[in-house]
């Protein structure tokens, strides 16, 4: 919660001091909070009635639980609210939702399959989870009479009597095998995880999951796989990108049980979740997910592991991983301290390793791996660590790799690396030098630390021929940072690209045109611009723009206003402390659905448009 108020991660860790912070944050604002599926009493009496103010301004609380005692120990004196089964009418109309997302009512709806409709939604007995699940199980069957009356006639629809377990088990065994395998690869994450997708897609790539399809990739096929997922309402999707790809999912509570059963009973993964478990485990387990196990991992070597996942781990680790000699994936997630040091110990014996994630190190030393001997590492994502010490130019090496992200600076890249199968590559210093073999590059993080470019060859020769590029990443640690490399007649490939990211000073000689701007753009980020004029009346030409992301310091002007254009934005971010006004016409964004500003800054617009307002 305090993460998202500040925008940040807390600067405390106890929890008498976090409740306090809250408290102080919490105390000015009229607020709405929800908590979702709560288990105990014990989070509510003892934490949050503490840490949020009741100051008579209308705030709200809304909890809801599956049990009756911690709804009514938390308000004891109101009657809690119990949600019912729907109705046979209801539960009709949400398979039909479900089966035909296209089709907004039942209206013109073929008679016979209304019937067919009504006999299968009566099968899940009200519980949306199950109507929604057999849904999507139609989704994927012809929408014809003999298609929908076989689901009916030949599902087991009496195996167990446990009602939306069993819808599940019917969705699970209609999947085709690899589909399967990419379902049950989610128990390995803990309940409410949030999942970046593109992690999970390489992470299910690195496994060898995917069949070969035509000339797709391996990457695209993944990719597929979780869009059918979905569509079958085995995953959640929390966001997405502005180009409509899914950005993260989460996996129901009872799907995840699901999925946790069958992949036990599969030895598909096996769920170790505290440190007694690790004593009874099973050697040859082919994935393990250890999760708040603390710093016990060395009792644990899985001769025959391909996938090790550890989370919420406590204490310094020196964890030695040289026996995981078939292992293709590992991610380690740590419980964050600013001063905790991991060290990967005998990582670079892994010599089948395709996926390593390290994320929340206080400090992440590989002094102790060599990572250019692992030949066939394709993923190195390490992202989200406070800091990295010792990471070594023996990266450069590996002719495999494809993704590699880093929040500092990488290693300088050698001249003779041959990085050919490089698709993402964040962050490296921007200077004057060619950086060989980056063809099929797609993402790219620029740093610079200096602002004496050769703006007129330095990003041409760097950029020149990389004409996969989608995403462009480009931010200065000085005080300007000269936006004429974005200029497109230094770009001659910037007809692909469709994420910029600008963090710098735009110098006084340059003005803000939108035809700077690639005009396939659909998410486009500027910060520290530090511009004197409104930059909205130049952006609103870019008609292929859904996502907006102005923030710190972009615009030196009190008001903003929006009088035309923008006819596919979807969302806008502005996080500016400057900006007190922000004024749009009517008629303009008319496709706007998320809008996030600062509570300070004053919105002026048609009524239609102010339901999709966050204030932050």
């Amino acid at each position: 919660m305090l993460t998202k108020l500040k925008n940040s991660e807390p600067t405390v860790q106890d929890m008498d001091d976090l409740i306090i912070e809250l408290k102080g944050l919490l105390s000015s604002k009229r607020y709405l909070i929800i908590l979702d599926d709560v288990w105990v009493t014990d989070l509510w009496n003892q934490y949050l009635k503490h840490a949020l103010p009741d100051v008579g301004n209308g705030s709200r609380v809304l909890m809801t639980s599956r049990f009756i005692e911690v709804a009514q120990s938390a308000d004891p004196i109101m009657e809690p609210y119990e949600l019912k089964i729907l109705n046979d009418e209801d539960s009709r109309d949400l398979l039909i939702k479900k089966a035909f997302p296209y089709q907004k009512t039942s209206e013109n709806f073929p008679n016979d399959l209304l019937e067919l409709a009504d006999e299968l939604s009566k099968k899940c007995k009200g519980l949306p989870l199950a109507l929604i699940v057999l849904g999507g199980i139609l989704l994927t069957k012809d929408q014809t009479y003999t298609a929908w009356e076989n689901e009916l006639r030949t599902m087991d629809w009496h195996s167990k009597g446990k009602d939306c377990i069993d819808i599940i088990a019917m969705s699970y065994e209609d999947m085709p095998y690899y589909l399967k395998t990419c379902f049950l690869f989610l128990a390995s994450f803990p309940e409410d995880y949030k999942i970046s997708a593109r992690c999970l897609i390489k992470m299910w790539v690195a496994d060898g999951f995917m069949p070969q399809q035509g000339r797709k990739t391996m990457e695209e096929i993944a990719e597929d796989c979780l869009e059918q997922l979905f569509q079958r309402s085995m995953i959640q999707v929390s966001s997405r990108h502005a180009n409509g790809s899914i950005k993260y999912c989460r996996v129901h509570d009872l799907l995840l049980d699901f999925a946790m059963h069958q992949a036990g009973k599969e030895n598909f993964v096996t769920i170790f979740a505290n440190p007694q478990d690790i004593n009874h485990c099973d050697r040859a387990t082919r994935r393990a997910s250890l999760q708040s196990c603390g710093a016990q991992l060395t009792e644990y070597v899985g001769l025959k592991t391909r996938s090790l996942f550890l989370f919420d781990l406590k204490g310094n680790l020196l964890m030695s991983y040289s026996e995981f000699r078939l292992l293709r994936v590992l991610v380690i997630e740590v419980v964050w301290s600013d001063e905790e040091i991991v060290k990967l110990r005998g990582i670079d014996r892994l010599i089948h390793l395709k996926y390593l994630g390290i994320s929340n190190c206080g400090i992440l030393d590989m002094s102790e791996c060599s990572l250019g001997r692992l030949k066939n590492l394709e993923t190195v994502d390490i992202r989200r660590n406070n800091m990295i010490s010792n990471l070594t130019t023996d990266l450069w090496t590996i002719d495999t790799l494809k993704y590699v992200l880093c929040h500092e600076l990488l290693p300088e890249i050698p001249s003779t690396a041959d990085l050919r199968n490089l698709q993402t590559l964040e962050w490296i210093l921007f200077d004057n030098k060619t950086i060989p073999h980056l063809n099929n590059l797609r993402r790219l993080g620029l740093e610079s630390k200096s602002i004496h470019w050769d703006v007129d060859h330095a990003l041409p020769h760097l950029l020149g021929g990389l004409s996969s590029l989608t995403s462009l990443k480009i931010k200065s640690c000085e005080s300007n940072l000269p936006m004429e490399i974005i200029y497109p007649k230094a770009l001659p490939y910037y007809q692909n690209l469709q994420i910029l990211y600008l963090d710098g000073q735009w110098p006084e000689s340059v003005t803000l045109k939108a035809s700077l701007f690639p005009s396939h753009l659909v998410k486009l980020t500027l910060c520290y611009s530090c511009l004197g004029q409104d930059p909205m009346s130049e952006l609103a030409k870019l008609n292929n723009l859904k996502e907006l992301v102005l923030t710190t310091d972009v615009y030196n002007g009190r008001q903003m206003i929006c009088s035309a254009g923008f006819p596919v934005l979807q969302k806008l971010v502005i996080l500016s402390l400057t900006v007190k006004i922000l004024t749009v016409a009517k008629g303009v964004m008319p496709k706007l659905k998320y809008l996030r500003i600062y509570d300070h800054c004053k919105v002026e617009a048609p009524p239609e448009l102010l339901h999709s307002i966050t204030l932050f």
